[in-house]
């Protein structure tokens, strides 16, 4: 092979390793992790690091860059945790070893605390991927915040139950009240949902927050479409539907979502505090079975919007 051809090639070779670097460096879309395709190492060093080598960490090892460079565009409203702050003192003390080595120089959190990077680079790890695939140190855990109670204490995070209004005294507790409600609500002025505001536009997403899994339940889930997607509870009331609701209203408000008028979680489930509201027909179902505005004896719930004959037709999932 003559020095012109042997120059051209080596030419070419570089050229497709700095092209390969730039695509590690800058392409969002491409996922680093659990690879063991070298190439994909560039995405977070500088050249492919030897065992027992030097790492260089691309943004001169500052880890919290170093993930950000991509999760700041893939999962900027997914974090579940902040970084940046030097951890006190109570808590480095709490850590096990693990954990405190992801703290870099100046005992400040970075994403190396919950996260051992090892894990999905070195391919003896891989192992790990089936029941640890986010990689988090000590993992896998029987609950989700067990990661968390490595470094905080449990005692300080009691789940917090947003139906639980009324505190020991017989006080409405308005804390909890912003946890739905945009400004606190008058209770003395308002007469419907209409005069209350809210936190979301869609008011599913009120109690999806905490009851993803129970909106599968008999009645949310109406039935399921050929490609297997569910069918919600969520239509728009026609005209006779809203006659039979209008008619309940002196035992029950049935209110509707209202932006787009249809029905949503709270039309059946009445979220408050048995005491909450005022008005006796507005706190019919607060603490219930299943917070039901209308008991669901003899189809009762399902009568405040259909008729009898619709009722025989339902096929429930």
């Amino acid at each position: 092979m003559n020095s012109s051809v042997l120059s051209f090639l080596l030419g070419l070779l570089l050229t497709f390793g700095a092209a390969a670097q730039v695509v590690a460096e800058e392409d969002l879309n491409m996922n680093p992790h659990w690879s063991k395709t070298k190439d994909k190492c560039l995405a977070c060093h500088e050249h492919i690091p030897e065992r027992g080598g030097q790492l260089n960490l691309r943004y001169d090892g500052d880890i919290n860059r170093l993930c950000n460079h991509c999760h700041s565009e893939i999962s900027k409203d997914k974090y579940i945790h902040a970084s940046g702050m030097i951890a006190p003192q109570t808590m480095v003390d709490k850590m096990p070893e693990e954990f405190r080595s992801g703290l870099d120089d100046e005992g400040r959190i970075t994403c190396a605390v919950c996260h051992d990077m090892t894990y999905q680079c070195l391919s003896e790890e891989f192992g790990r991927k089936k029941e640890n695939i986010l990689f988090h140190r000590g993992a896998p855990f029987e609950k989700r915040t067990d990661l968390c109670y490595n470094c905080h204490e449990p005692s300080a995070y009691k789940k917090m139950n947003p139906h639980d209004q009324i505190n020991d005294e017989g006080e409405l507790d308005t804390d909890i009240c912003t946890y739905c409600h945009a400004i606190l609500p008058d209770r003395r002025k308002a007469k419907s949902i209409a005069d209350v505001e809210f936190k979301f536009d869609n008011f599913d997403m009120l109690c999806l927050r905490c009851h993803t899994d129970d909106a599968y339940a008999v009645g949310c889930v109406i039935g399921y479409e050929k490609d297997g997607s569910p069918r919600y509870h969520a239509g728009r009331p026609d005209e006779g539907m809203s006659g039979r609701i209008e008619a309940n209203q002196g035992g029950a408000i049935l209110p509707l979502d209202l932006v787009t008028g249809k029905i949503f979680c709270g039309t059946c489930h009445n979220p408050h505090e048995l005491g909450v509201q005022r008005r006796s027909e507005a706190d019919a179902g607060a603490d219930s079975h299943k917070r039901l505005r209308i008991s669901q004896i003899n189809s009762g719930i399902c009568l405040g919007c259909h008729d009898a004959k619709e009722i025989k037709q339902f096929h429930l999932p």
